[in-house]
């Protein structure tokens, strides 16, 4: 586990999309850490301070509603990457209003992925 490389929060309840999104994480240079619910990952951006988080939207328990919001409070600074299965009308724009960064629907695009976060460290805003 080096300092130097950018940490990501998976946040997702299902542990074999989490599985292979951290794969292809680390693979492509990034440290990878997995919450399956939203309170383990609001211990997770307090305890490791990732500067990127995937998020689920519908998980059982704390939603990624909730979770957006939280994280946002504890993090300002966390870029945050909604991936969700869920097609509603304007829900870009509904979550961007909450904090959220970037949008994807599943499956996601995995190189749009890489592309999104890599534009966002080589902006130069702060993570």
């Amino acid at each position: 586990m080096g300092d130097d490389k950018v940490r990501v929060l998976i946040v997702d309840d299902e542990y074999a999309f989490c599985k292979a999104l951290k794969l292809f994480l680390t693979k492509v240079g990034y440290e990878a850490i997995i919450a399956t619910n939203g309170e383990h990952a609001l211990d997770l951006i307090q305890e490791e301070r990732p500067q990127v988080m995937t998020l689920d939207i519908r998980m059982p328990g704390m939603d990624g509603y909730e979770v957006l919001h939280h994280a946002k409070r504890l993090n300002p600074k966390l870029f945050i990457i909604v991936v969700t299965a869920i097609d509603v009308p304007r829900m870009e724009e509904l979550l961007e209003r909450s904090g959220a960064h970037a949008v994807f629907r599943k499956p996601v695009s995995l190189a749009e992925l890489q592309e999104t976060i890599a534009r966002h460290l080589a902006s130069g805003s702060p993570t």
